[in-house]
């Protein structure tokens, strides 16, 4: 008899689990502990043990500065691609720390989950400029090398319905507003294996992007790289680009992704 009740205590803790990742999805955005414990009518402690949990196996994220909560990067890997794919994680994130520690490049794994450009991963260097990104934040598609990476893994069609029909945020005085000018370029993006942006998202930073795939070549995530423009480090766009597209194609291999 004791064992019948071990199994239905597990499947409880399933359950209840299950439900607190429907409510950080749900939500959107970060969500605390005690709203989660609210709807769920679950003491906070127990909710408090569950997310901890959770966020240890990278389902969820903690914002350090808010102590709120929202979906980690297994979870949108895992809604975005299916549970095999998340393999790729672990070796994007070395080839990340690889790129920091050795050319101070700040590093970056991007999806596309439900219509929005998502941080999987973030990586910051010891540099002097360091570019902060929360995991589970949304990026802008039109402005970044990795925004526009994800947008040229889809067709033209469905790239402009992913820009929308209005003019695009002008979030510096180089980005480029007008969506079909950003889907114009997309055709050059797949036939070089790569992106890159001019201070298009922020002023004084470049960016370079190239596709993570999979073994039927479908574009599974974006790896990206920001730096700063103006310091004497001997970086440019053409010498980051190779290192930003060899290490994307190392990851790719991880899910038995080939080389373009």
């Amino acid at each position: 008899m004791p064992r019948p009740a071990k199994v239905a205590a597990g499947s409880q803790s399933l359950e209840r689990g299950l439900d607190v990742l429907e409510i950080v999805e749900a939500e959107g955005g970060d969500i605390g502990v005690r709203e989660i414990a609210r709807r769920l009518e679950l003491s906070p402690t127990i909710v408090q043990r569950m997310v901890t949990s959770l966020a240890k196996r990278g389902y969820v994220a903690k914002n350090v500065e808010t102590s709120r909560y929202r979906l980690g990067y297994r979870s949108l890997a895992l809604g975005a691609h299916g549970g095999t794919a998340a393999d790729y994680i672990v070796t994007a994130r070395r080839e990340l720390e690889r790129l920091a520690r050795d050319h101070g490049l700040n590093g970056f794994v991007s999806v596309l989950h439900g219509g929005r450009a998502v941080y999987l991963l973030a990586v910051q260097a010891e540099a002097p400029v360091a570019i902060k990104v929360a995991p589970g934040s949304e990026m802008a598609l039109h402005s970044t090398a990795a925004g526009k990476v994800l947008l040229a893994s889809v067709s033209d069609g469905e790239a402009r319905k992913l820009l929308g029909h209005g003019k695009l945020a002008a979030i510096t005085p180089h980005t480029l507003t007008e969506p079909a000018t950003v889907v114009a370029a997309l055709a050059k993006v797949r036939k070089l294996g790569f992106a890159t942006v001019n201070e298009e998202n922020i002023r004084g930073v470049l960016s370079v992007g190239a596709p993570i795939r999979d073994r039927a070549g479908k574009v599974l995530a974006a790896l990206s790289v920001a730096f700063p423009k103006y310091l004497d480090a001997g970086q440019t766009l053409q010498s980051v680009m190779p290192l930003v597209v060899a290490a994307a194609r190392r990851v790719s291999r991880t899910v038995g992704g080939t080389p373009d």
